[in-house]
């Protein structure tokens, strides 16, 4: 279950606001070099082919690579002014849906820019002493299939745990303030004694369209140095 990274990570980038600026810039460099060195040669030379062959004259392909590298800087500085930073915390109590959750998953945005769901996974794993009647460990699996795998787990929504259905296209509240966060998870003691792992991964998209991930690790077994001093 053990993951290289738990931090926030951008998994991919907009290729209208950012690929397709690099592309043209390229292009417009290769054709700059090539108008340079075409500059360089005999007159004779130039006339034949192929460096009769031109796209845009030096002074044009300058300033189109001047604009371009513009672009790119701009969008730098945008990407970094507004990224969300995805913040989450877990806590003993204090759920607005379930009563007696011992554990309270919230989330918020931290960050400068807006933050978007494109998607939301799970992956429980459940207790060595649990019963269950399908397979106790989970991949990554849907809000649906993850309601399925707890109810298997004789685990009762909205009585032994409460799961906001975060589906694509909602937004994550823009505060520094835990309490005006979004409640993702509570669970209650029975829900605690029968799951082992549980985590939740969100996928968010910014304004200029970048997707960004991260996983929040809701439940980890106890260890047994912790376990024993407990007794």
């Amino acid at each position: 279950m053990g993951e290289p990274q738990w931090d926030q990570r951008r998994i991919s980038t907009s290729g209208r606001t950012l690929r397709w600026p690099r592309t043209l810039l390229v292009c417009a460099l290769v054709d700059l070099t090539w108008e340079i060195v075409k500059a360089n040669l005999d007159a004779g030379v130039r006339d034949d082919w192929p460096w009769r062959l031109v796209l845009l004259d030096t002074s044009t392909c300058a300033a189109v690579v001047a604009l371009l590298a513009g672009i790119i800087v701009t969008r730098t500085q945008l990407s970094q002014t507004m990224q969300p930073v995805l913040s989450w915390s877990g806590v003993k109590g204090q759920s607005s849906e379930l009563a007696d959750s011992l554990r309270t998953v919230s989330l918020l945005n931290a960050g400068g820019g807006r933050a978007v769901v494109r998607s939301v996974a799970y992956r429980i794993q459940a207790s060595p002493t649990t019963a269950v009647g399908a397979a106790p460990t989970s991949g990554w699996v849907s809000s649906a299939t993850a309601v399925g795998l707890l109810a298997a787990m004789g685990l009762t929504r909205d009585e032994d745990y409460f799961m906001l259905h975060l589906g694509s296209g909602a937004a994550v509240p823009m505060t520094n303030a835990r309490k005006e966060g979004m409640e993702l998870l509570a669970l209650g003691p029975k829900a605690l004694e029968r799951l082992s792992v549980l985590d939740i991964r969100i996928q968010v998209i910014d304004v200029l369209g970048d997707v960004y991930e991260r996983n929040l690790q809701c439940i980890r077994p106890i260890p047994a140095a912790a376990r024993l001093r407990a007794l």
